[in-house]
């Protein structure tokens, strides 16, 4: 993947060009495709960064952008109209569906509709490595997070009185919105297309996700699914945005932060694995 022939990076995929939409300078210079520009003389750094600008492009322009802040504002009126006057232990559950759900949806929305526009073709053949790839679209993911976190943070602290530590929970944010991208992108890779994207999506709430709900408003309160529950990532997730919100167990915020930093390495070790395949096949 990120093999070079004369210090250069070669493209993605090894497909022959004739079977591409676009030589490599139509795809940089191609109109709002969202394929880098520049050659391949770029550092790792500048292709990442512009990659990760294509990706902010394309959530624009696939409406993705708008639906997420659209979900935001959802939220914002559910704590307006809920008659609730503390938000402590509400705020963190809204931060974790969009973290966790939205990360998921948003990676796979986007590599989706790559492939039906033949964008992701058009950067198959572009000088860039995987990493260049995967850390642009997961740099694009955890801004679209952040943004719903400082939406959200207007509100709770110049309308609910939240008290919450920022750096705490920007770093939370962070961090589950990267794991779970690459989630995301690994889920995505098994998906014929976005019905199956969708079908995957379902599957993993139901396996993942409910169960941490129920446990929060204790419904599932035993003590052999709260040990369980140790090894489900959303219930991780919720503990590492909670912590700074509410008070949590050193012990039960160590293991969750340590499982989310060895889950978003692994995963990401695995998609970068299995990109070249994708690739090779042109996408979803």
């Amino acid at each position: 993947m990120s093999s070079t022939y004369e210090g250069r990076p070669k493209p993605l995929t090894g497909l022959p060009q004739e079977d591409c939409d676009v030589s490599p300078g139509e795809a940089r210079q191609a109109p709002g495709n969202g394929a880098p520009k520049g050659g391949p003389d770029r550092t790792p750094l500048s292709r990442t960064f512009v990659m990760y600008a294509g990706e902010m492009k394309r959530l624009l322009r696939y409406g993705i952008s708008g639906a997420s802040l659209f979900v935001a504002a959802i939220w914002i009126l559910i704590l307006q109209f809920s008659d609730i006057s503390d938000i402590s232990l509400v705020f963190p559950m809204t931060l974790f569906m969009d973290a966790t759900l939205m990360s998921l949806l948003l990676a796979g929305v986007t590599m989706i509709f790559e492939a039906q526009e033949n964008t992701f073709r058009s950067m198959m053949v572009l000088p860039i490595t995987g990493d260049d790839y995967l850390l642009g679209k997961s740099m694009a993911i955890v801004t679209s997070g952040l943004t719903t976190l400082a939406i959200l943070l207007v509100y709770g602290i110049g309308f609910k009185s939240l008290e919450v530590s920022i750096p705490g929970i920007a770093g939370a944010v962070i961090l589950v919105a990267f794991a779970f991208a690459q989630a995301g992108i690994v889920l995505t890779y098994y998906s014929e297309d976005f019905t199956g994207l969708l079908l995957n999506m379902f599957k993993f709430i139901i396996v993942f996700i409910t169960p941490t709900i129920l446990e929060m408003v204790n419904i599932l309160d035993v003590s052999w699914v709260k040990t369980v529950q140790y090894l489900n990532p959303t219930k991780n997730a919720l503990v590492v945005l909670q912590a700074p919100v509410v008070p949590i167990d050193n012990k039960d915020l160590v293991i969750a932060i340590a499982y989310l930093i060895a889950m978003a390495a692994g995963l990401y070790a695995v998609s970068r694995k299995l990109l070249a395949k994708y690739a090779e096949k042109g996408g979803a």
